[in-house]
């Protein structure tokens, strides 16, 4: 079962580092981003996807272990252009 509580909270603090993405907010939503692995549910579930995009910790893309799905939302760092 997904750990909703904590994907809000976490999805929260994304939204309030977002309102001014600078590079040091940046740097911190990266630090924070890591820790979301050690919780019970997947990044979406932050309802986060705009404040995560406007960090550089997502972006919109075709998921290449799913390339039927189409253009969808691709997290975490390592998913920038």
């Amino acid at each position: 079962m997904a750990d909703r509580t904590s994907a809000r909270l976490f999805g929260k603090i994304f939204g309030l580092l977002a309102k001014n993405p600078s590079e040091e907010h940046k740097a911190i939503a990266k630090e924070v981003f890591a820790e979301t692995d050690n919780y019970d549910f997947s990044s979406y579930q932050m309802d986060a996807d705009d404040s995560l995009m406007a960090l550089g910790l997502a972006r919109l893309g075709v998921d290449p272990e799913y390339p039927e799905e189409g253009e969808t939302v691709l997290y975490g760092e390592h998913n920038e252009p």
